[in-house]
């Protein structure tokens, strides 16, 4: 048995039924080592999409890793692209995030939204027990949680730290799971 068999179950613990899962193989054929799995949280407003296989490909981390975005279920679709294209991003250059990690790119990652990359985070709204798979009471894999951000938001962590980000999350009381909130820095 693997050390990873509980990962099923502890997503479905945690965040809600698993409803399936995009294959490995992309359109063109190519096998891109992890698969998108689609969970619904019982609420019903919410999805998450996470990567599995990603842990096979993150080489150097202190533990394997998975990739996820918890959004709004409409926005399930964005949900994928952001952790496709991050996911991806970690694969071809063989590297690996932890918890403050920020991944940005030159214009907006996500069509009619502020949102040009993410931070990688513990799970904003998820009990810490989420963060890490335990087997056997050892910790044998980490999920980071992408929380899509815009760039004004990048640029008032690499001045100021992630804190000053928080800090002002926390005051304007903003919705991480909503891609049109306005920005921390609006």
């Amino acid at each position: 048995m693997s050390r990873f068999s509980g990962f099923p179950a502890h997503v479905e613990r945690h965040i809600g039924r698993i409803r399936g899962a995009e294959s490995s193989i992309t359109e063109d054929g190519r096998d891109r080592g992890y698969s998108l799995v689609l969970c619904d949280h019982s609420d019903g407003a919410h999805v998450t999409v996470l990567t599995s296989g990603l842990r096979d490909r993150t080489a150097g981390a202190p533990l394997p890793q998975e990739l996820l975005c918890t959004l709004r279920a409409e926005n399930e679709l964005y949900a994928k692209h952001l952790v496709g294209v991050i996911a991806e991003l970690l694969t071809e250059s063989n590297s690996r995030v932890g918890y403050g990690a920020l991944i940005m790119n030159d214009r907006v990652l996500l069509p009619d939204s502020e949102i040009a990359g993410a931070l990688a985070a513990p799970h904003p709204y998820l009990d810490d027990e989420f963060d890490v798979l335990l087997d056997g009471g050892e910790p044998v894999l980490q999920l980071i949680t992408l929380i899509p951000i815009a760039r004004g938001e990048a640029q008032l962590i690499s001045r100021y730290g992630r804190d000053a980000l928080y800090d002002k999350w926390e005051a304007l009381d903003v919705d991480l799971v909503d891609l049109n909130r306005p920005t921390a820095t609006a």
